[in-house]
């Protein structure tokens, strides 16, 4: 297993590096037509609730996805990292958003705005991030395991991965505690 985390890391390094380095105007191209994408998602129309991460860095931005759902009058949640947890909180606008963890803009922790996760299919979307993929719909994040460990609690939620093209790869490697998303939506369309 320590194989496969130095593996894990040495590939997050390398294609963190390379779409660390994309010109902002491309990014911001590209971000936008995954952003579009999702938003056409016939799970994400469906949905009521929408568990969306805000980008950091290089992610895939989710400012105007988040916005179109907002205005869409569906319920927006952000992730809010406390120790080794995270869990869902309900905002009613991105300016209610402060940076956190890490510098990552977060929602306030309301025990009313909590998402409780579902038994079954409720109509709910995660749009999760990660640092590499591959075809056969792998993820590697960016080694704390937050993703992972929420989703072994989450009930039924469909899983969609933003990620940028140049983020998917052939094969990588995988753990079992690894959770696979439902789907890989970039620029170019889903994996």
């Amino acid at each position: 297993m320590q194989t496969v985390k130095l593996l894990k890391q040495k590939i997050r390094r390398e294609v963190l590096a390379v779409r660390n380095q994309m010109p902002e105007r491309i990014w911001v191209d590209k971000s936008r037509r995954i952003e579009e994408r999702i938003l056409a998602h016939p799970a994400l129309t469906a949905a009521e609730h929408i568990l969306c991460y805000v980008n950091y860095q290089k992610e895939a931005e989710t400012v105007y996805l988040m916005e179109q759902c907002l205005a869409r009058g569906k319920r927006v949640y952000c992730p809010l990292v406390s120790d080794t947890d995270m869990d869902f909180y309900r905002i009613a606008a991105l300016s209610e958003l402060q940076s956190g963890f890490r510098g990552i803009m977060e929602p306030p922790r309301r025990r009313e705005c909590l998402y409780v996760p579902q038994t079954e299919y409720h109509g709910a979307v995660m749009i999760m991030p990660g640092a590499v993929f591959d075809r056969q719909r792998r993820r590697i994040g960016y080694g704390g395991g937050y993703y992972d460990r929420y989703l072994q609690r989450a009930g039924a939620v469909v899983t969609l991965a933003a990620a940028f093209a140049l983020q998917v790869k052939e094969r990588i490697p995988s753990e079992p505690h690894d959770i696979c998303p439902d789907v890989i939506v970039t620029e170019n369309g889903e994996v």
